[in-house]
């Protein structure tokens, strides 16, 4: 997988313990398991880092404009990006994450 998944996964579910907790021993005599917590953990694991890699794939640059406008705090942080977004749409160009290669330049039609 790759390090930011990684990365991410473990900021958020860092202290999870899903499919970790001891066996009951009536799971144990009335269960029809056919898996081992160990498989069903590492099952888990892998389903929500491809939620969160499908999740960086679809992030559009409208979404991630709307997420700097409500993460960017007034004064000289809101200034510069309120000068950054007028020399985007002037050189119809973006800065954009991308989710194997981090932050790249690309071309847009009509700026950000």
């Amino acid at each position: 997988m790759n390090l930011r998944i990684e990365y991410i996964f473990n900021q958020e579910m860092g202290g999870d313990t899903s499919f970790k907790e001891k066996e009951s021993g009536l799971s144990l005599l009335f269960g029809s398991k056919t898996y081992n917590k160990h498989e069903m953990r590492e099952t888990w694991e892998r389903a929500i880092k491809h939620g969160i890699e499908i999740g960086l794939r679809k992030a559009s640059l409208e979404g991630q404009r709307i997420e700097l406008n409500y993460n960017t705090q007034e004064g000289k942080d809101k200034e510069f990006l309120e000068k950054f977004y007028k020399l985007s749409e002037e050189y119809e160009c973006a800065i954009q994450y991308h989710p194997e290669i981090g932050m790249v330049a690309v071309a847009c039609k009509n700026g950000l």
